[in-house]
């Protein structure tokens, strides 16, 4: 779902439930869907199931400096691949087991004319798929039934678009019962905002239709065609070494550029940008359009990614379980991610990814890497990005693929606001948060270890073996902010460190303030006794809100 890369593209949840891997974690529940339509009001509409579809809704708020944040409704929306896709006149699965029914699909466009696509109401959402709407702004996903959902503008009828150019993003979350082996992802893909909606795909976003990223998934449905060319199952290597069948998947692949903002469980956390070659989603065929870490083939997109785990870059008291950690993941915390231009504007190139937390009303920073070369800085950039390939021996995609630049440039074009919880029974999510990633490679090696969790733990049985006996897993996103740098209310928080004032205007937390921070303060406070109410025109130079705090408490 949010696949950050560290894992073939081909075990995707997608392949899941069309019936590739045994029916448990991702799988559709036939059972569960067919109670859930039960529930359902009745409509006609061709291509579109006898079901109405009926969105959860999830306001968030767009904040300015000037105005404070707004409430502004949005709804979200589960994915195509979970819903049941049938002979539009009966009940017939018109793709079982990891089969298309030769009757209704023996071609793509024989498929999408005899193939229908089941609406949930409300009460469905909920029940049979957990997905549930909680505190009037936020969603709570419980494993192993809950979907991948996409934000809907609130017709329902379009993705909402999210242009982060200048902007920050912010949010609360609580994965206090995420064990090792599972992930609560938030993320943004460049998905078109119709869902791929014409010619025979009547459903469109309103369906969850449209869907793609970074690994090029290969959906069962991608534009307008069902995905039946070259139907067939092919090998993967998983992290033991081992040759795996997986599959069967169609020829297409649905590449576009992908931002994960959050991918994380009670042990390790990550973000990762993810650019692509091609701007918007591109339909790809073969390993050299769609590529292949198997073989060492990048592809389209840049599968792995470069991206921010604090464990991984040596500080292991950053992020777990408990008061002994910086971020105590046992309870609630926000997350702000900033994405800083060069030029301080909307349609500046992208310069830096900057991540932090809130946390009992303190402000924590993304902690400077313990492991690289010169401490290097704590934001995601071109440079850092390089210095963490080559010491971590990491693929060098995401410089071949345009770095921070290129992804600024789908940041800009607009991307759709992505949340899942999810388990890997073919990588076991050893790339997020374990010692190791494949069975040859040494812990101590820098850049290996990700978190603390077991090599061989993570697979389908351990998750359900959890289950069991720890209860419910399950993720809750909730108060979804965005809008200009320091907008989003995180100035209320205290700060945890002081602020230098660099030559460019550019507040950061690498050193206190120095006599140069203090002479600025020194001199706006005498400009506001001047009575020159200037102030709030310092979100201009300053990117942190709790720089302008100091400023204005100076």
């Amino acid at each position: 779902q949010a696949l950050s890369g560290r894992r073939p593209w081909v075990k995707t949840p997608e392949a899941r439930a069309a019936g590739h891997t045994p029916a448990r974690a991702h799988a559709v529940d036939m059972a569960s869907i067919v109670a859930a339509a039960a529930l359902l009001d009745v409509v006609t509409a061709q291509q579109r199931g006898a079901s109405a579809e009926e969105q959860p809704s999830m306001p968030i708020q767009e904040c300015t400096l000037e105005k404070g944040c707004q409430p502004e409704p949005a709804n979200v929306v589960m994915d195509m691949n979970w819903r049941w896709l049938h002979n539009k006149d009966g009940s017939n699965n018109c793709q079982l087991d990891g089969k298309w029914d030769p009757s209704l699909c023996s071609n793509d466009e024989q498929c999408m004319r005899n193939c229908a696509l089941e609406g949930v109401n409300a009460q469905g959402y909920s029940q049979a798929y957990k997905a549930e709407t909680v505190a009037n702004n936020g969603l709570k996903l419980t494993f192993p039934k809950a979907p991948r959902v996409y934000m809907t503008e609130s017709s329902g009828d379009r993705y909402k678009m999210f242009k982060l150019l200048n902007r920050e993003f912010a949010f609360d979350v609580d994965v206090s019962t995420l064990p090792c082996g599972m992930n609560a992802a938030l993320y943004f893909v460049e998905m078109p905002a119709d869902g791929d909606m014409g010619g025979a795909n009547t459903v469109g976003a309103k369906y969850g239709a449209g869907y793609c990223d970074a690994q090029c998934p290969h959906m069962r449905v991608i534009g307008d065609k069902a995905n039946l060319n070259n139907w067939k199952t092919h090998l993967a290597k998983n992290p033991d070494g081992k040759w795996i069948e997986v599959g069967p998947e169609g020829e297409l692949g649905n590449c576009c550029a992908e931002m994960d903002l959050f991918e994380a469980n009670t042990q390790a956390a990550q973000f990762t940008a993810h650019p692509c070659l091609k701007p918007g989603r591109a339909h790809c065929v073969g390993d050299e359009q769609c590529g292949n870490k198997d073989k060492n083939i990048t592809g389209w997109c840049d599968k792995d990614g470069c991206g921010m785990n604090a464990y991984r870059s040596g500080v292991k008291d950053f992020w777990g379980n408990g008061p002994n950690f910086t971020v105590d993941t046992s309870r609630p915390l926000t997350v702000i991610t900033q994405f800083i231009t060069t030029d301080g504007t909307d349609t500046g190139d992208l310069r830096e990814i900057r991540q932090k937390y809130v946390q009992d009303g303190k402000v924590i920073h993304f902690p400077e890497t313990a492991n690289l070369p010169n401490n290097s800085d704590m934001s995601l950039n071109d440079d850092l990005c390089q210095v963490q390939a080559d010491t971590y021996k990491d693929s060098d995609g995401f410089r071949k693929l345009g770095g921070i630049q290129a992804m600024g440039a789908a940041l800009g074009r607009g991307m759709v606001l992505t949340m899942s919880i999810w388990d890997d029974n073919f990588g076991r999510m050893l790339w997020l948060d374990a010692e190791k990633d494949k069975i040859d490679a040494n812990p101590h090696d820098l850049g290996v270890s990700r978190g603390p969790c077991k090599f061989y733990y993570g697979a389908d049985k351990d998750m359900k073996d959890y289950l069991q006996t720890d209860g419910d897993v399950q993720v809750t996103f909730s108060n979804v902010r965005v809008g200009e740098i320091g907008s989003t209310g995180v100035s209320k928080a205290t700060p945890e460190r002081k602020f230098d004032i660099l030559p460019s205007g550019v507040a950061t937390g690498r050193e206190p303030a120095g006599p140069r921070a203090w002479c600025v303060v020194a001199a706006l406070g005498a400009m506001a006794t001047a009575g020159l109410m200037v102030l709030r025109h310092w979100s201009m130079a300053a990117e942190d809100a709790e720089t302008r705090e100091l400023l204005v408490v100076a």
